[in-house]
Formats: C-alpha cells, sequence, structure tokens
C-alpha cells in the first residue's frame, strides 16, 4: 500500500502521542554510508560527494520501504578542515570515527563550572579542533574554511535529500542532536576514563558541571531546531548511565537529564532518547519523563518495555541487526513479528533496529527489505 507523506506524518505523530494509527509506521536506521554501499559507490569518494550520497538514499529508498528516515552524514572535509581529534575520518574509507578525547583536565573544572562557554572556546576547542586556533591569520583562515566547508557540503545534502524524500513521500523526523548534560561532559569534556575518575574521587565538582552544562545543551536545542513540534524531532543518545552505578546515576545523571527533557517537552518539542545497552535498572525512573518523549531501546525486551512505560512514553527499537547479517529471511521475518506482536498493541510504537546500519556487512539487504516489507503489510491496527 502506498502511502502519502500526510498519511505518514499523521501516524507517526499519533504514535510519539502514545495513540494508535491505521498501523505500525517503519523506521530506516540505514545510515548514509549503508545506502552508498548499496548503491554500489566508493564510500571514500562519495562521503567527499553529497550529490552522491542524495543519489545514493534515492535508491535505497526506491527499493528497501520506510515511512521515515532521516540522517546527516559526517562529511570528512569538514573534520580535515578543522584537524579534529574528537571525530576522526579513518584512514582506509574516510568514514568518521569518535574516540576517547579530553577536552578538560581534571584541574580545570572549576574554570568550566564559573564560565562553561568561555572555558570551551578558550581551553577544549583549541585541543579538541587545533587548527582554529594556531596563531596569527592561519588560524582565523582556517576557522573560514571549516565554515564554508560546513556550509556548502550540508546545504547541497539537505536540499538532495529535500527533493528525495519528496519524490518518495518519506518524513525526514530528525533534527538535530544534543546530549545529556553528563554525556557531554563525559564524551568531550573529561573521556570516558576521566569521568569514570571523577564519578569515584570528585563527585561535587562533576555535579556543578553537569548543572553548568545543562543551559548550553537546552540553547542548543534551540539553536538546531527552532520551531518546536511533533515532528521533526531532536535526537539525544545515552552514553554512560549502563556503566554507572544506579545510586551514581540518579545523584549525578538523572537530575539535569530530567530537567532538560521536561524542559523542551514543555516547550513544545519531541526528544527521541536513544537508550544504549540495558536500561531494565532505570524503569521507575523513566516514568517520569513525559508523553512527547520516544524511547528509543537497544537491549530491552519491548514486551516488558511496554509494560512498564508504554502508556506514556512511544517505544522503539530492539530488532537486533546482527540478524539481518546472520539468519535466514524467514528467521528475521518471525523475529519482526514477535516484537511487533510484543510491543504494537495499543499503538505508541514505531519499528526499527536496535541501532545503526552503517555498511552492508551489518545487513544483508534481502533480509533489510523483507523485514521492512512485511512490517508495514502485517503491522496493521484492526
Amino acid at each position: 500500500m502506498k502511502l502519502t507523506a500526510e498519511q505518514r506524518k499523521e501516524m507517526i505523530k499519533k504514535a510519539i502521542m502514545c495513540e494508535q494509527p491505521e498501523r505500525v509506521p517503519v523506521i530506516s536506521k540505514a545510515e548514509p554510508s549503508y545506502a552508498i554501499e548499496y548503491a554500489g559507490y566508493d564510500l571514500k569518494t562519495a562521503l567527499w560527494d553529497p550529490e552522491m550520497i542524495v543519489k545514493a538514499t534515492d535508491k535505497m529508498y526506491t527499493d528497501i520501504y520506510c515511512d521515515a528516515g532521516g540522517n546527516m552524514p559526517r562529511f570528512p572535509l569538514i573534520y580535515k578542515t578543522n584537524s579534529s581529534r574528537a571525530y576522526v575520518p579513518r584512514e582506509i574509507d574516510d568514514f568518521v570515527q569518535h574516540p576517547e578525547v579530553a577536552g578538560l583536565e581534571v584541574d580545570e573544572y572549576d574554570k568550566y563550572i564559573a564560565d562553561p562557554f568561555k572555558c570551551i572556546v578558550d581551553t577544549v576547542l583549541p585541543r579538541l579542533y587545533p587548527a582554529l586556533v594556531k596563531d596569527g591569520m592561519e588560524g582565523n583562515l582556517n576557522i573560514l574554511r571549516a565554515m564554508i566547508a560546513e556550509n556548502q557540503m550540508k546545504s547541497q545534502y539537505l536540499s538532495g535529500m529535500a527533493a528525495v524524500e519528496k519524490k518518495h513521500e518519506i518524513i525526514n523526523i530528525r533534527r538535530g542532536a544534543i546530549e545529556a548534560p553528563f554525556d557531554f561532559v563525559a564524551d568531550l569534556l573529561r573521556g570516558f576514563t576521566g569521568i569514570s575518575k571523577d564519578v569515584r574521587r570528585d563527585q561535587g565538582r562533576l555535579l556543578a558541571a553537569t548543572e553548568a552544562t545543562l543551559p548550553l545543551m537546552y540553547k542548543l536545542a534551540k539553536i538546531l531546531n527552532p520551531n518546536p513540534g511533533t515532528i521533526p524531532f531532536i535526537f539525544m543518545p545515552l552514553h554512560m548511565p549502563s556503566y554507572m552505578r544506579t545510586k551514581d546515576f540518579e545523584k549525578l545523571y538523572w537530575p539535569t537529564f530530567k530537567k532538560l527533557i521536561c524542559d523542551l517537552v514543555a516547550d513544545g518539542y519531541t526528544i527521541q532518547i536513544f537508550f544504549e545497552k540495558d536500561w531494565s535498572r532505570y524503569y521507575e525512573y523513566l516514568q517520569e519523563l513525559p508523553t512527547g518523549v520516544i524511547a528509543y531501546f537497544e537491549d530491552d525486551d519491548l514486551g516488558v518495555v511496554k509494560q512498564k512505560i508504554g502508556h506514556k512514553l512511544c517505544i522503539m527499537g530492539n530488532y537486533p541487526i546482527t540478524m539481518l547479517r546472520l539468519n535466514t529471511k524467514q528467521e528475521c521475518i518471525d523475529k519482526a513479528k514477535e516484537i511487533v506482536d510484543k510491543a504494537a498493541p495499543g499503538g505508541g510504537y514505531l519499528f526499527c533496529m536496535d541501532k545503526s546500519i552503517l555498511d552492508l556487512s551489518d545487513a544483508k539487504p534481502e533480509n533489510l527489505i523483507a523485514v521492512s516489507e512485511f512490517v508495514h503489510e502485517y503491522g496493521v491496527y484492526k
């Protein structure tokens, strides 16, 4: 059944608000890198060419069913221009990865707490993007080059994708990504090693740093997505809670995270939160989050999740992409039926994979096609 963009948008809106749409929306988690390889293009070449990525995505949307998608590639040109240490293109194919970095030393916490934005500009950025702060005119020219590279690459990609989405009547449901305050401190300021030490040795200043980060993330959300609404939503991946003790999560992570989510939802935003790994310890906390959150789970059983929070939060995820790589087509379809039967009743559910599909080694195209078409046909509410 061919659906219009308006039909798809209304289905997704109903699901987000924990209502029952006409059918289960199918959300694509295939990244641009997967589309490039699926279309038969060379990854290293295409990541420098927004038009080629758009053509690849056009082919992917032609062949593989979905109701919605939306991803921004990480263009290696941008990160090479600013000599990024936070996001680094790998040599073999220029696919951008995020290594562990530390932009802030432990004895610089007080400086960050006093004025986080100034500390980021004066201390963190020079360490993570050294080309932007070279002496004299060179640093200024590198800033200009980075801005031009970003504007050119992203504007070409977005204008091309708007045409592809219109052609296929597919909804782009994502606009911008932010982090929970604790995760921002962990990812770009202290690194996994540093933050793990701080949790044990310096909770007072760590807590103060997350509180100082909260308004930055709130402002960033407003900049990235200035027009609040159900669609498009803001994406937020959560990294650290699965590695934390529950008592540390409750004290250090939860207060600023909850406030950020509640404030943004109260302002009219929808937030898609990626709950990485196993969140079963935290279901009681999640019950405090407002409707308007899309709870995207990686490892959790969606049947249990549905019972615990499905009355309040839209749920999605959990389909293992490992099956798309290793199992037969019928086994993949059977797994999709199992998850839909658990998570779909009553609405408030979006079908998607447990994580992003990065390349052809993650998912056989024939399996992904079969599962996507099956859910579209099977997931009809009666």
